[in-house]
């Protein structure tokens, strides 16, 4: 046995087992701490819950986003609850594992035994700590898609080395999941073409022509799964909406949410320097991949042929090409967001794999050494992170006032009371254990707010999605909540009171009774009655879900003549207006047996906070 072998041996099922290893670590934190890792994981199950109350998706339960997302949101909340915030964390641990599995075997299949053996470090490194946590550690939509979308992309490749038969049946599988991949969302459409110049390359190779066969099997199967969800909207009377959510919302408004050229830089620039590690790397890649393309390219300009582009194609060039549809298409949406890149990190771990596969033949002592270094180092990385997130709560996703507030609805609600949370804090819902009321769950179609694009009060509300307010509240009377928590200060700057129709409507039933961080609680008055204090306070500013302040200027309230500031206190501890009742000790009590839970979590003394200012309630928490 050689020495690279005998070294491979023992490399790669150590670069798999810390790997592994290092990707519980990072998740076990939340699956302890019963966190949400990501706002979108929380819209999910909340969408979920009315699925499977009977609400139907685009209509009485509303997203952009491909139908199988939410379907698949639905299952997991049929087997486990959906408030089941364990299950969740475990689902998500499932499916990042399996993604870094897969994303090992794709290259072994495309590229070989080494550059695999490369890929998992990358894979690893790249899903415990390449991307923020609340990106890398959410089950959100890009995560969903990535196992089925690798191997939509793997079985191609295996099927071209199979007899007919076997050929056949994996270009169905591999176009199965790749519709999958695409109904759960819509931005894996364009990785049909890799697969195409795939077989292109490999019948101009001369290989059997009934690849072209197999690609439209491939093809066939894939629409298949698209169409049957267009089948099923249509038989139950949803396929209008479908569409307009699904493409023309996101065409008109989501993916343009700005004219303006300033907003998107900002947005491009921070993210470069927030995910630097990320970028660098895959300029990187491109700078290698690029000499390799311009020599392709003149040979085809000098020749007038298409031919030489794709001449001597293999599996290098395909996971390359997988990789430069990814990144154009999380680069085209406006959005540096981290999780759209998801979508590529397969592809980038494998063509890295690739590039370096050449140095373990070339200086296999210096190679095998520095990887043995890498391995540690993942291994070290992975145990103190699994300690420091241990000892901040675990909380990734937002500050302990979403938690504080959800414990103080839980306190003053029924179980099978429905809330409703205006705004982008949807996780109060499953923090809380009541299901949302009223189909939105984000406040984005019933404003035109795009996540993070603030811009004129006009300009958002001529986005508005036609209907939605008056559907909203229209679901909002016939689902009764006891209470509305306005979240709108909360990474949105547009509380519910902005607006009209909304401001009317919760001046019509709700009294206000306390602020608890940035979270204004609404509670319903009796019929015929009025409010102890007509007045409703004057917003918080704006602040980011972990309570960091945004410098964005939240628009005058509808009410402003009778808008009173509530008075100065303690952010962490609840406020209201001196002159009113007490709010119910039950959901006061509870939201600060909350804060003393998670205060000891995290080792914080509570003589640290500074008592809030309440002259009629000197006890108070």
């Amino acid at each position: 046995m050689s020495l690279s072998a005998s070294r491979h041996r023992w490399a790669m099922p150590a670069v798999l087992a810390v790997g592994a290893a290092s990707i519980i670590a990072v998740h076990a934190p939340l699956i302890g701490y019963k966190t949400y890792a990501n706002v979108d994981e929380a819209y999910a199950v909340a969408l979920a819950s009315r699925l499977n109350d009977g609400f139907k998706l685009y209509q009485g339960a509303v997203s952009q986003r491909g139908p199988l997302m939410y379907y698949a949101y639905a299952l997991i909340a049929r087997l486990h609850g959906w408030d089941n915030i364990v299950a969740l964390r475990l689902w998500a641990l499932g499916f990042a594992l399996a993604s870094f599995f897969l994303t090992t075997w794709l290259a072994r299949v495309t590229v070989g035994r080494v550059a695999a053996m490369v890929t998992a470090a990358v894979a690893a490194y790249a899903l415990g700590f390449g991307f923020p946590a609340f990106d890398a550690y959410a089950l959100h939509g890009e995560m969903l898609q990535l196992p089925a979308l690798v191997l939509a992309a793997g079985l191609p490749v295996l099927g071209t080395r199979r007899p007919k038969a076997t050929r056949r049946a994996l270009f169905a599988v591999a176009g199965i999941l790749f519709g999958a991949a695409v109904t759960i969302k819509q931005s894996a459409g364009l990785h049909i073409v890799p697969v195409g110049i795939l077989v292109w390359s490999e019948v101009r190779r001369g290989r059997d022509r009934g690849l072209f066969v197999d690609l439209a099997i491939y093809t066939a199967t894939s629409a298949a799964v698209v169409a049957g969800f267009l089948v099923h909207a249509a038989a139950q009377g949803t396929f209008t909406e479908l569409v307009y959510y699904c493409v023309t919302y996101n065409q008109k408004v989501h993916l343009k949410p700005t004219n303006k050229v300033f907003p998107v830089l900002t947005n491009v620039f921070t993210r470069l320097n927030e995910q630097s590690g990320f970028f660098v790397i895959s300029f990187l890649v491109f700078a290698l991949l690029a000499r390799g393309l311009f020599d392709r390219a003149r040979r085809a300009a000098v020749g007038r042929a298409v031919a030489p582009l794709l001449r001597g194609f293999g599996g290098r060039q395909y996971a390359a090409l997988h990789l430069f549809v990814a990144f154009a298409t999380a680069s085209s949406m406006y959005r540096f967001f981290p999780h759209y890149y998801l979508e590529a990190l397969p592809f980038l771990a494998v063509t890295t794999g690739a590039l370096l596969q050449g140095w373990f033949s070339r200086a296999p002592r210096a190679a095998y050494a520095a990887f043995g270094g890498v391995i540690a180092l993942l291994l070290f990385v992975a145990t103190f992170g699994a300690l420091f997130g241990e000892r901040v709560d675990g909380r990734v996703a937002h500050d302990r006032t979403a938690q504080m507030v959800a414990r103080y609805v839980e306190a003053t609600t029924k179980p099978t009371d429905r809330v409703f949370v205006w705004g982008f804090s949807p996780m109060i819902y499953g923090y809380s254990h009541r299901k949302p009321a009223g189909r939105y769950v984000f406040g984005t179609y019933v404003t035109g707010f795009v996540p993070w694009f603030w811009d004129s009060m006009p300009k958002e509300q001529s986005r508005i999605v036609p209907g939605s307010v008056e559907a909203l509240l229209g679901d909002l009377d016939r689902e009764d909540p006891p209470v509305v928590v306005d979240a709108g200060s909360v990474m949105m700057a547009r509380p519910m009171r902005a607006y009209d129709k909304p401001n009317a409507w919760l001046h019509a039933k709700y009294c206000f009774e306390v602020r608890i961080g940035a979270y204004d609680v609404y509670r319903k008055k009796a019929e015929g009655t009025r409010c102890p204090v007509e007045s409703f306070p004057l917003p918080h500013d704006t602040i980011t879900w972990w309570g960091g302040n945004v410098p964005i200027p939240i628009p005058l309230m509808k009410d402003m003549a009778t808008t009173k500031r509530l008075p100065r206190g303690n952010y962490m501890k609840p406020l209201w207006f001196p002159e009113a009742p007490r709010p119910p000790e039950a959901g006061l009590q509870a939201a600060r047996e909350r804060r003393l839970e998670l205060d000891e979590q995290e080792g914080i003394d509570e003589g640290f906070y500074v008592p809030s200012f309440d002259p009629n309630a000197p006890d108070r928490p």
